[in-house]
């Protein structure tokens, strides 16, 4: 994977290099200057960036094929990581020390996604003693 490649990928993650440092126990530092560098990253590295990518993805493809068909959709979005841990939502294999980031990905991606196909989106934070905020 090609810096660039692995940038953009990261970025459409909501990861930052500090996230995919922790996440691969290279050091962000090293990290920085691969992706700066002419070198393709390695291929441990590049390959976990690409199972995340696939499961944010196939999690899209889910939540858009249940939202297919009507005429108005309200998204849940947590407003920090505390509240998503108190929620609950189970991301694996996502670790969850990156899965309030991927949610907040995958939650972006399906807005998008359901206001291009014509949908009516409303999106409302998460309340731990509603389910949702009124």
């Amino acid at each position: 994977m090609r810096p660039a490649e692995f940038i953009t990928l990261m970025e459409g993650l909501h990861l930052t290099p500090k996230d995919v440092s922790m996440l691969t126990l290279v050091p962000e530092a090293t990290l920085k200057t691969w992706m700066v560098g002419q070198d393709d990253i390695p291929d441990g590295v590049a390959g976990l960036m690409r199972d995340i990518e696939r499961e944010v993805e196939s999690r899209l493809t889910r939540a858009a094929a249940k939202a297919e068909g009507r005429a108005d959709v309200t998204l849940i979005r947590f407003k920090n990581p505390v509240d998503f841990k108190k929620a609950g939502p189970d991301m694996a294999p996502i670790p969850p020390m990156l899965a309030y980031r991927c949610h907040g990905a995958l939650i972006s991606r399906l807005y998008a996604s359901l206001r291009r196909a014509g949908t009516e989106v409303t999106v409302k934070f998460w309340q731990a003693d509603e389910g949702q905020d009124g």
